[in-house]
């Protein structure tokens, strides 16, 4: 393979040889786009004859998913004559997303509580906004978006509309090669830059796009349910566009809430019409009736932001009910941290002075990341926080993990990815334990009650490895 990568370096430097790159940037970065558009190409073609999500789970996995024992489930499929068929891989039977979707329908529709199998938002609820916010990158920021997202879907059937507003297209990369988007997007895909309106229309300097065409823009995904805003080269503009309305100032326009606004004109035409338990008919589930509820609306937006603060991402901040902080906790990171909460409050205060509104009145946190259990100084940042703002830090965390590398490398989360070997299963099935319980511990702060108890338990095994290990 080395030979190999050696000689097709040397043929390009033999078609180079007679340009001059150093000190002209312009031509360097005009070389370099133009192989990376070739390299993209070959990437693209890989992605439509590759499914997805390969994996499938079993009963046993189903049950945990919809929160009703093994035993439960069993006699309810064998009680339905719409349950799954599934599929048998060797003794054991598997079921895809959506045959659990599927399976969610059945289940909310005889139940004393539907809600419990489809947390779909009820008419007239608010719609959360949870944003992914950091100052630097390298902080498992769009991980951590990503796998809450995914984790909604699985665990408890929610729609989801994922917004990308890093140019870097990281979570979009999560999600491509579904449905809506079978290919890596380009400048002709929209994005939150044309979902906030940011660019000009012919009659004013920017656009109010109607709520039928902010929907038009989220895509489906392979995820049930799950929608993406998607992100690219373009969305960089957003900066650029920002800096334009600052200047002209259009009338009756706040530079900080075109988003929010953007958002609230969705909200209005796309409110949640669909109960859990209107979706079987004569013992099946309609399918036609479950496809158009999981797109009429949405239950939560997640929004994964550029690691800096600028104007564009400040639209974020104030179109969010939530803030949710991934931070590793190296010294020099608490200091960058430091420095990015400042800023933004100052921002804030700011915008405060001059109109009173509403801004993150959700559930807000510090979500610490990539946490290295043999590294003391990691583990000390972690207990400083805790005890001298307690209520603003998740007691629950990201460890470090070799095994994410392995589900990263095929762009996928350790929800989907399916491991080859019994080492890297094993690695998988350790990560996911923790992703669960940290997607808990949010969800215990953003929907009080929904939590399933997996960061409680988390807690306790973590604490309780450490007392074993100090005696």
């Amino acid at each position: 393979m080395l030979p190999l990568m050696l000689n097709r370096a040397e043929r390009g430097a033999n078609r180079c040889q007679d340009r001059i790159l150093s000190g002209n940037l312009e031509q360097f970065l005009t070389n370099l786009s133009r192989g990376l558009e070739r390299t993209m190409v070959a990437v693209n073609r890989e992605l439509p004859h590759r499914q997805r999500i390969k994996r499938a789970w079993s009963m046993r996995q189903c049950a945990r998913l919809l929160n009703v024992s093994i035993q439960y489930l069993t006699k309810f499929a064998n009680s339905s004559h719409d349950f799954p068929a599934g599929e048998y891989v060797g003794r054991e039977r598997v079921f895809t997303l959506a045959e659990l979707m599927h399976m969610r329908a059945l289940l909310a529709e005889s139940a004393k509580r539907p809600y419990d199998y489809l947390a779909w938002r009820q008419p007239d609820a608010p719609l959360p906004v949870i944003s992914f916010a950091s100052q630097k990158g390298g902080t498992a920021k769009s991980l951590s978006a990503a796998h809450f997202a995914q984790y909604l879907s699985l665990h408890y059937g929610m729609r989801v509309g994922v917004m990308d507003a890093d140019p870097q297209s990281t979570i979009t990369l999560y999600f491509v090669g579904g449905e809506g988007l079978p290919r890596m997007p380009d400048e002709n895909t929209a994005s939150m830059v044309d979902f906030a309106g940011l660019f000009p229309s012919d009659s004013a300097p920017y656009t109010d796009h109607d709520a039928a065409s902010l929907d038009s823009f989220f895509l489906k995904t392979s995820w049930p349910g799950l929608r993406l805003l998607p992100a690219h080269g373009e969305t960089s503009e957003g900066e650029i566009q920002i800096a334009r309305l600052v200047r002209d100032a259009p009338a009756g326009k706040s530079f900080y809430r075109y988003l929010r606004d953007a958002i609230n004109r969705w909200k209005e035409g796309f409110p949640p019409k669909t109960a859990p338990s209107e979706l079987v008919v004569d013992g099946k589930v309609d399918q036609a009736r479950l496809n158009a509820a999981l797109t009429e609306t949405l239950d939560c937006i997640i929004i994964d932001y550029q690691p800096a603060l600028t104007l564009f991402q400040l639209n974020n901040v104030i179109a969010s009910s939530s803030l949710v902080i991934p931070q590793t906790m190296k010294g020099f990171d608490i200091a960058t941290l430091s420095t990015f909460v400042t800023g933004l409050r100052g921002m804030l205060q700011h915008i405060l002075a001059h109109e009173r509104i509403d801004i993150g009145t959700g559930a807000n946190m510090l979500l610490p990341t990539i946490v290295q259990r043999s590294n003391a100084q990691d583990l000390n940042h972690i207990g400083n926080l805790l005890e001298h703002c307690p209520t603003e830090i998740l007691p629950v965390f990201y460890m470090r993990s070799d095994a994410i590398a392995n589900a990263s490398d095929v762009y996928q989360s350790v929800y989907e990815y399916e491991p080859d070997t019994p080492g890297k299963r094993k690695g998988i099935n350790r990560f996911i334990v923790n992703a669960d319980a940290v997607n808990d511990a949010i969800v215990a702060r953003l929907w009080p009650g929904l939590e399933r108890g997996y960061a409680a338990a988390w807690i306790d095994a973590f604490y309780e490895d450490d007392e074993e290990g100090g005696t």
